[in-house]
């Protein structure tokens, strides 16, 4: 477990330190970071409280509460890289990041790509023994677990996104919680509570697949690899390396589940901005065609 946890750390310096470099304003930057740390906590905390879904392993070295620290910690810099891709996936050439439009569409955007993510984590961090749910689902994750992840998610990009102070950015502490938790009672008592039970992964893997597939061709017809900068798509690639590591380790004799984790790939190569890439290649310094 220490050296996962120190991986983690790296993962977490990491990001920190490539937005950092990206940024202009690197006190806000830090300061929501931090609030969404604070309110992620808030929010998980008091959900194992309340409703005791799931667990962490005892081998996490640092707690805060019922929370590892190392958790507290990555999952905000997961929300936090979903936002920036959502707002460059929404911005049209020309057009700024801050603009209404993107601003209220990129929460929705988000929270779905957190809800994406989270379907590629759960399954291989219950494999793993990183923690592990009281209900059945999906490769043994409900779906309103995962779906928690996406609510917190979309609240907190909406309250941050809209604040134009320090202080409007504090109702991210009240409101991704408070609504979390609502929207999960909501969602439980509607619709989860009557159709819960352990769900096949053989239709689960073609769903994926497919859904997969059909975002993969929007994404080459659209041509966003061309819109895409490819400093803010690295900046998930370390998170994503690290998972189909942690999969190699624990998951590679359960083939349903390296089914499942691959099929999240196509829409990423298909957004992958290859041109730069290409001529990022091309005038390297160091490259030679020289035969010998």
């Amino acid at each position: 477990m220490l050296i996962l946890e120190l991986a983690c750390t790296a993962l977490i310096l990491m990001y920190l330190v490539a937005c950092l470099r990206r940024v202009d304003d690197r006190a806000r930057l830090l300061r929501r970071l931090g609030l969404l740390v604070v309110a992620a906590w808030l929010t998980e905390d008091t959900v194992i409280h309340a409703y005791g879904f799931y667990a962490y392993s005892p081998r996490w070295s640092v707690f805060v509460d019922r929370v590892p620290l190392m958790v507290i910690l990555i999952w905000p810099m997961v929300i936090h890289s979903s936002w920036r891709l959502a707002r460059c996936l929404l911005t049209p050439a020309g057009e700024r990041a801050e603009s209404p439009s993107v601003i209220a569409r990129a929460p929705l955007v988000g929270a779905a790509m957190v809800f994406a993510d989270a379907w590629l984590i759960e399954p291989v961090s219950v494999e793993a023994g990183l923690w592990w749910w009281t209900h059945p689902g999906l490769f043994a994750v409900p779906p309103i677990g995962v779906l928690g992840w996406a609510l917190f998610a979309g609240l907190a990009m909406a309250v941050l996104g809209r604040a134009r102070s320090a202080w409007q950015e504090l109702l991210v502490l009240v409101i991704a919680p408070i609504g979390t938790h609502l929207l999960l009672l909501a969602t439980w008592w509607g619709l989860f509570r009557w159709v819960e039970g352990t769900i096949p992964p053989a239709p689960a893997i073609g769903l994926v697949w497919l859904f997969s597939l059909a975002l993969f061709v929007t994404a080459l017809r659209r041509r966003v690899m061309h819109k895409m900068p490819l400093g803010e798509l690295m900046l998930r690639i370390p998170a994503a390396m690290f998972f189909f590591v942690l999969l190699g380790i624990h998951g590679r004799d359960v083939p349903t589940l390296v089914a499942w984790v691959i099929a999240f790939a196509p829409p990423y190569c298909a957004i992958t901005p290859w041109p730069q890439i290409r001529r990022l290649w091309a005038s390297h310094p160091t490259r030679t065609t020289d035969d010998g």
